[in-house]
């Protein structure tokens, strides 16, 4: 703040010469006049900084103390003005600059629309244009409350609506999930083939125990609620299996995770060429006008022989359903080099493992949570390239549901 306000006063940066500068800046201080990053040359030369309107007053105190001072440099707001006094045209157009850059960036130019599924994008803008939020109206003009709350009333199938203003607005929107409807009787089966980790049955009979090992498209837990066994009785005769009847039918509903094994294999060789950054880069600003390329900042060709590039281009928005011919394009070229790479047997394990890791991270499914991983080299310490297995066993949500009839 203390910054701030000597901008915007002015100060000055003195230089302050003579046989004893202590006697000048006692004196200042008993003035009332501040004094604020004092810096010694040396045992006669001061360097100090004052605001611009105590300088009148410190001339009388260097008068009295036998010491001369000079200006240094000026700083601050009014000696900006002051400097620009008599280059009124440049003032007038930094003005209309920054009035029509106020104006510009008052307007909506663009209304995004995210989330949506079922509903259409185009009628959540139609319905935003009402209270004011379409492109070409001014930001002031739409409320964001007011629209958040039409929307929501307009809108079936809503539960959140989020919108922003400004010069590129949006508007997000969450849809209602409805609840899965009642399908009758039904199983929980397992969806592929798998050993039992866990299981709860939230709604149904079980079926299976931990450690089961189950196949594709068997029953986990069943919507067919049977009476319990009888306790064993040598002298009553048994029933048949087929006497025993469901005592009721339910949709059956439960949590039932299982344990599966992925491999991944990864190999590296323990002499090879890789690629490594040197640390130079270079950018290239151009302006693309149809197949005309005008090159701003940077380069006219990218000065490595080896390197790795990336482009980012940008447009302007559409207005009133036109788009500009122009194009903005920056390029970022980082320099490489080739190098050999010699690699000992445990570096060659390590890199293999990792390579075997980025496959994993790929291969594993969606949703399974690795609980255990084992690491297996192939052959001797002399095999080139060097070989790795990777086991990750995994835990997975095995069941889903399937109807039937009873």
């Amino acid at each position: 703040m203390k910054k701030i306000w000597a901008y915007l006063l002015g100060y000055i940066i003195l230089v302050v010469e003579g046989t004893h500068p202590e006697r000048f800046i006692n004196m200042a201080f008993t003035r009332g006049i501040h004094l604020w990053d004092l810096t010694w040359s040396d045992t006669d030369t001061l360097m100090v900084k004052v605001y611009a309107q105590s300088f009148r007053t410190l001339r009388h105190v260097a008068r009295q103390s036998n010491c001369r001072i000079c200006i240094l440099r000026k700083q601050g707001l009014p000696f900006v003005v002051f400097r620009f006094r008599r280059r009124r045209m440049l003032l007038a157009g930094a003005l209309i600059f920054f009035i029509i850059l106020y104006f510009l960036s008052s307007l909506i130019w663009t209304v995004d629309v995210t989330g949506t599924r079922k509903i259409s994008a185009a009628r959540v803008k139609d319905l935003a244009a009402v209270k004011g939020l379409k492109p070409g109206s001014f930001c002031f003009m739409a409320n964001r409350d007011q629209v958040e709350d039409y929307l929501l009333r307009e809108l079936q199938g809503i539960s959140y609506i989020e919108v922003k203003v400004g010069p590129r607005s949006q508007v997000k929107v969450v849809e209602k999930i409805d609840p899965p409807r009642s399908q009758g009787p039904c199983h929980v089966v397992a969806k592929k083939d798998g050993v039992i980790d866990s299981i709860l049955a939230l709604n149904g009979q079980p079926k299976v125990e931990e450690g089961d090992l189950v196949r594709k498209g068997q029953v986990l837990i069943s919507g067919a609620i049977y009476p319990p066994p009888p306790e064993e009785d040598s002298t009553a005769p048994k029933p048949p299996p087929s006497a025993q009847k469901p005592l009721r039918y339910v949709s059956a509903q439960g949590i039932v995770y299982g344990k599966f094994w992925y491999r991944f294999y990864g190999e590296v060789f323990r002499d090879e060429v890789v690629e490594e950054k040197t640390g130079r880069s270079a950018r290239i600003y151009c302006i693309k006008l149809g197949n005309k390329e005008i090159i701003i900042k940077g380069p006219h060709s990218i000065p490595y022989k080896y390197y790795r590039s990336q482009t980012w281009r940008s447009k302007f928005p559409r207005w009133r359903n036109k788009t500009l011919p122009v194009e903005f394009v920056t390029i970022e070229a980082e320099e490489i080099k080739h190098v050999r790479l010699r690699r000992s047997y445990e570096e060659a394990v390590d890199a293999a493992a990792g390579s075997a890791r980025k496959k994993e991270a790929k291969g594993i499914p969606k949703g399974a949570v690795p609980v255990k991983r084992q690491y297996k080299v192939l052959g001797t310490e002399d095999d080139n390239p060097v070989r790795v297995v990777l086991t990750v066993e995994t835990k997975e949500d095995i069941g889903v549901i399937r109807g039937f009839t009873p």
